[in-house]
């Protein structure tokens, strides 16, 4: 039968491509060493986290120059693509750092508008997954028939709730905060990733934060 789709209220995953020369021996030389104090490590094994309640870019005089590279990657992201008017800061922005079977279970951050990762170690197995945000309401009653996850026969993917983006080093991906976000046990060695979360200089361009 013909028929016509339009996207509703698409949600954009933003990749860019960054220079990465010389951070991953940052990391090894000099973050490594001096954050062992700083180090989160969630209950699955191989998962570490690196001043993730802080900015390195603020911690580390090495990484300055670099962070404000990608600041104004950010900026750009968020100014000439989504189209706001204001301009964001980097409010903190940690090293992750996981073995071969470790994971990041599904999760949204709720101190930011905008997230970023930049995949310093990956391989062809490196992968996110993003959980869509549309769904069961929780304040209202919705009648939800689940959709099967057949091969749909036009190639459309409406009926997914999930979408996989594989990445490789370099990469920088950015999107909206309350999106989930995670990844299933790891197969890249010494995955290495730089996360970051952003918010906004003003609010409405009156409201300065």
């Amino acid at each position: 039968m013909d028929h016509t789709i339009v996207d509703l209220f698409a949600r954009p995953i933003i990749k860019t491509k960054i220079n990465i020369d010389g951070i991953i021996d940052i990391f090894n030389q000099v973050v490594k060493s001096n954050g062992k104090n700083n180090i989160t490590q969630n209950s699955r094994e191989g998962l570490l986290h690196y001043h993730n309640d802080s900015n390195v870019f603020e911690i580390y005089d090495e990484l300055k120059e670099f962070g404000n590279e990608l600041h104004k990657t950010a900026n750009f992201v968020y100014q000439n693509i989504l189209n706001h008017q204001n301009t964001v800061s980097i409010t903190n922005a940690w090293f992750n750092e996981c073995g071969v079977g470790g994971y990041q279970f599904m999760h949204n951050h709720c101190n930011a508008v905008l997230c970023g990762t930049l995949y310093l170690i990956a391989d062809k197995n490196t992968c996110i997954d993003f959980q869509s945000p549309f769904g069961l309401s929780e304040t209202s009653s919705t009648i939800f028939d689940k959709p099967s996850h057949r091969q749909n026969e036009f190639g459309y993917y409406y009926h997914s709730d999930m979408t996989t983006f594989n990445v490789v080093q370099g990469d920088c991906l950015f999107w909206q905060s309350y999106i989930k976000h995670g990844y299933p046990p790891n197969k890249t060695p010494n995955r290495l990733s730089l996360s970051f979360n952003l918010m906004p200089d003003k609010v409405n361009s009156y409201y300065r934060i």
